[in-house]
C-alpha cells in the first residue's frame, strides 16, 4: 500500500478495534467516526450515517466552513494582537508602578528625614538654651565665690584695724551675698531633654504608603440571570443584596429579587431616564419629556420636585451629603456652540440649587458634550459619563469643587468606548459598563484600567446600567436582561 497524502483522492479507512470493521460511519451529534455496528448499538438514537453520504451533503457547505475557518483565524489574529498589546501595557504599567513605589518610598523617607532634622534642630535649640543658662549660673556662682572669699580674707586680716563702720559694712555685704547664694534654686537648672520613641505602627505606615492591588484578588461570579422585560433597563438601583428597583423605557418602576420575581410595581405616569432611591423608599427621578425632576413615594404618589426648563434632566445621583446631582442639557445634539448648555447641578432634596458645574477652571471651556450619568465617588470625586456621539463617550472625573481631574476613553482593546452604566465601590474603584462592546471596566480611583470584571463565559450583552450593594453587583442590559454578580474586591469580604 502506498503512502496516503493529505488532499489526495485515495481514501484509507481504519478498522474499528471492537468489531474489526471499516470505520466508515459518522455521528453528527457526537462528532465521532465508527463502524456500522457501533452505530447500530451505541449511536442508534443519534443522527448518524455513512461518511460517504454525510460528506457528500457537507461538501456544498465547504465554502461556508472555509469562511468560518478564516473568520476564526482572523479572531485568533486579533487575539494575538490583544495579547501583544497586553504584554506591552503590562510592561509599561509594571515599569511605571516600580517608579511610583520607589518615589513613594523616597517621599516617606524624606518625611522621616524632615521629622528627624526638625527634632535635631529642636534638640540643638534646647541644648543651646540650657547651656547658656548654666554658663550664666556658673559665672554668677564663681563671682559670688570670689567675692565671699575676698571678704572673708579681708575680715581675717583687717578686723583689728577696721573702724566700726567698715566692719558693719563688710559684714552686711557678705551676708547679702550669702542670702543671694542661698536663694539660687539649682532645681530650676536641672533640665534634660528626652526623646520619646514612637511605636512602629505597620498598619498606619502601610496606609500612609499605599497598597499595590493584585487584580486577581477581585472575584466576580454570576449568581443570577433573568429576562423579565423586552426594553432597555435604563436605570437600576439596588436597595439590598437581594432586591433592586429598575426603570425601563416604560412608565413603571419594578422591584425585583435575585430570582427575577417582581415583588412590587409602581406606575409613574412618565418615562424616567435615571433615578435614585432615598429615605423611606422615595424615588427621585428625571422626567425628560416634561423637563422635571419628580418624587414618587412608596405608594406611587408623584409630585414635582423642581422644573428644569428650559433644560432637560437626564442623569441623577445622590451626593455623599445626601443632596442630588442632576445632569442637564439644552438639547440632545452632540454639536456644541457658544450658547449650548451642558452641565451638572447640585441641588437639595427640596429642589434648592446649590452649585452649577459647567466650565473648567478657566471659566470658558465646556466640561461636557452630553452628560448622561453621574455618580459621586466615596473619595468625593464627581464621576460623569459624557456622551460624545450616538455610541461613543468618555468618563470624566472632577474634583468635589468641579474642576477636571482626569478622563477615561476606554483601554487599548477597542478604539471606541460607549460608557453607559456607572458606580463606585467602597475602595473608590470605578465600575463603568461599555454598552457597545459588552465590557464592564474596573478603574482605580486615579483612572487607571485594572481589569474587565466579567469573563467571556459570563459575558453580558450590551450592559446599560449598573449598581452595587455590598457584594451584589446588578447589571441591566439594553435588551432587557438583568444579571446579578457576587463582587468581591476585598479578600476579607
Amino acid at each position: 500500500m502506498g503512502d496516503f497524502t493529505f488532499g489526495s483522492s485515495r481514501e484509507v479507512l481504519p478498522l474499528c478495534r471492537k468489531h474489526d470493521e471499516d470505520r466508515d460511519m459518522c455521528c453528527e451529534d457526537c462528532k465521532t467516526i465508527f463502524c456500522v455496528t457501533c452505530g447500530q448499538t451505541e449511536h442508534k438514537d443519534h443522527n448518524w450515517g455513512s461518511i460517504k453520504k454525510i460528506s457528500s451533503e457537507k461538501r456544498k457547505d465547504i465554502p461556508k466552513i472555509s469562511q468560518a475557518i478564516r473568520s476564526c483565524v482572523r479572531e485568533i489574529t486579533d487575539s494575538l494582537s490583544f495579547v501583544s498589546q497586553m504584554e506591552y501595557e503590562q510592561e509599561k504599567r509594571h515599569s511605571g508602578q516600580i517608579r511610583q513605589l520607589v518615589k513613594q518610598q523616597d517621599d516617606v523617607v524624606n518625611e522621616v528625614f524632615k521629622l528627624t532634622n526638625a527634632n535635631i534642630e529642636k534638640s540643638k535649640g534646647i541644648y543651646s538654651r540650657c547651656q547658656q543658662r548654666l554658663a550664666t549660673l556658673k559665672t554668677n556662682l564663681s563671682n559670688f565665690k570670689q567675692d565671699l572669699l575676698d571678704k572673708a580674707q579681708y575680715l581675717d586680716t583687717h578686723f583689728n584695724f577696721m573702724t566700726g563702720f567698715q566692719l558693719m559694712e563688710t559684714k552686711n555685704d557678705a551676708e547679702a551675698l550669702m542670702i543671694e547664694v542661698n536663694n539660687i534654686d539649682l532645681t530650676a537648672y536641672g533640665h534634660l531633654p528626652c526623646f520619646f520613641k514612637g511605636k512602629m505602627d505597620y498598619a498606619a505606615l502601610k496606609t500612609m504608603y499605599g497598597t499595590l492591588m493584585d487584580p486577581e484578588i477581585i472575584k466576580v461570579s454570576r449568581i443570577a440571570n433573568f429576562k423579565n422585560f423586552s426594553n432597555t433597563i435604563v436605570s437600576i438601583h439596588a436597595v439590598s443584596s437581594e432586591l433592586a428597583w429598575i426603570h425601563g423605557w416604560d412608565c413603571s418602576a419594578y422591584l425585583l429579587n435575585t430570582g427575577g420575581v417582581i415583588r412590587n410595581t409602581i406606575e409613574m405616569n412618565s418615562v424616567s431616564n435615571d433615578f435614585v432611591v432615598v429615605n423611606d423608599g422615595i424615588h427621585i427621578f428625571t422626567d425628560f419629556e416634561n423637563d422635571e425632576v419628580k418624587m414618587m413615594d412608596e405608594n406611587g404618589k408623584i409630585s414635582v420636585l423642581v422644573s428644569t426648563k428650559p433644560l432637560t434632566p437626564i442623569g441623577i445621583a445622590k451626593s455623599l451629603e445626601g443632596d442630588l446631582f442632576v445632569a442637564l442639557v439644552d438639547d440632545y445634539s452632540f454639536r456644541l456652540n457658544t450658547k449650548s448648555k451642558r452641565l451638572i447641578k447640585l441641588m437639595s432634596t427640596d429642589g434648592e440649587e446649590m452649585k452649577t458645574i459647567e466650565f473648567d477652571k478657566d471659566g470658558t471651556t465646556k466640561l461636557f458634550t452630553k452628560p448622561h450619568r453621574v455618580f459621586q465617588n466615596y473619595n468625593s470625586d464627581i464621576c460623569v459619563i459624557d456622551q460624545t456621539g450616538q455610541s461613543s463617550g468618555v468618563l470624566r472625573v472632577l474634583s468635589s469643587e468641579g474642576t477636571a481631574k482626569f478622563e477615561y476613553r476606554g483601554n487599548y482593546v477597542r478604539k471606541r468606548f460607549d460608557p453607559r452604566g456607572l458606580v463606585c465601590d467602597r475602595n473608590c474603584n470605578i465600575i463603568v459598563s461599555d454598552c457597545l462592546h459588552s465590557f464592564i471596566h474596573m478603574l482605580s480611583p486615579f483612572g487607571e484600567f485594572i481589569r474587565y470584571l466579567v469573563t467571556k463565559q459570563e459575558a453580558f450583552d450590551a450592559p446599560y446600567s449598573v449598581d452595587l450593594f455590598n457584594t451584589s453587583l446588578w447589571v441591566g442590559g439594553k435588551n432587557g436582561d438583568i444579571s446579578v454578580y457576587r463582587y468581591i474586591s476585598d479578600p476579607s469580604d
